[in-house]
Protein backbone atom coordinates (compact mmCIF):
# COMPACT_ATOMS: atom_id res chain seq x y z
CA UNK A 1 0.00 0.00 0.00
CA UNK A 2 1.53 3.82 -0.65
CA UNK A 3 -0.08 7.13 0.26
CA UNK A 4 -0.05 9.51 -3.02
CA UNK A 5 0.67 12.76 -2.97
CA UNK A 6 -2.75 13.67 -2.86
CA UNK A 7 -3.38 13.00 0.83
CA UNK A 8 -4.52 15.80 2.88
CA UNK A 9 -2.50 14.29 5.92
CA UNK A 10 -6.56 14.10 7.98
CA UNK A 11 -4.50 10.90 9.60
CA UNK A 12 -7.79 9.01 9.90
CA UNK A 13 -5.45 6.34 8.15
CA UNK A 14 -3.51 6.10 10.90
CA UNK A 15 -5.69 5.59 13.69
CA UNK A 16 -7.23 2.89 11.70
CA UNK A 17 -4.42 0.96 11.39
CA UNK A 18 -4.06 -2.07 12.61
CA UNK A 19 -0.46 -2.81 11.95
CA UNK A 20 0.50 0.80 13.05
CA UNK A 21 2.48 0.42 9.60
CA UNK A 22 1.02 4.49 9.44
CA UNK A 23 2.88 7.54 10.18
CA UNK A 24 2.93 11.00 10.27
CA UNK A 25 4.78 13.54 7.57
CA UNK A 26 8.39 13.56 8.94
CA UNK A 27 7.94 10.98 11.68
CA UNK A 28 10.64 8.99 11.99
CA UNK A 29 9.46 5.07 13.03
CA UNK A 30 11.11 1.70 14.49
CA UNK A 31 11.78 -1.96 12.80
CA UNK A 32 13.18 -4.62 15.37
CA UNK A 33 14.21 -1.34 17.14
CA UNK A 34 16.66 0.40 14.54
CA UNK A 35 14.71 4.03 13.96
CA UNK A 36 14.98 5.19 10.78
CA UNK A 37 14.36 8.67 8.89
CA UNK A 38 10.79 9.46 7.23
CA UNK A 39 9.53 8.33 3.82
CA UNK A 40 7.77 11.32 3.30
CA UNK A 41 8.01 14.95 4.87
CA UNK A 42 5.01 15.83 3.07
CA UNK A 43 2.15 13.74 3.91
CA UNK A 44 1.41 10.43 5.78
CA UNK A 45 3.52 8.06 5.17
CA UNK A 46 3.23 3.63 5.22
CA UNK A 47 6.01 1.63 6.06
CA UNK A 48 5.90 -1.57 3.33
CA UNK A 49 7.66 -3.52 6.05
CA UNK A 50 5.04 -3.34 8.07
CA UNK A 51 2.18 -3.14 6.52
CA UNK A 52 -0.09 -6.24 5.95
CA UNK A 53 -2.10 -5.32 3.35
CA UNK A 54 -5.53 -5.43 5.12
CA UNK A 55 -6.76 -1.89 3.21
CA UNK A 56 -8.26 -0.99 6.03
CA UNK A 57 -6.90 2.11 5.42
CA UNK A 58 -7.76 2.77 1.96
CA UNK A 59 -11.50 2.26 3.45
CA UNK A 60 -10.88 5.14 6.27
CA UNK A 61 -8.85 7.56 3.46
CA UNK A 62 -11.27 10.59 3.18
CA UNK A 63 -10.35 11.75 -0.70
CA UNK A 64 -8.56 7.97 -1.43
CA UNK A 65 -5.05 9.09 -1.83
CA UNK A 66 -4.16 5.07 -0.93
CA UNK A 67 -3.33 2.72 -3.36
CA UNK A 68 -1.90 -0.60 -3.98
CA UNK A 69 1.84 -0.72 -5.30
Amino acid sequence: MKITDDCINCMACIEECESNAIFEAGSEYSINGQTYPPLSMDHTFIVPELCNNCKTCVEACAVDAIVEN
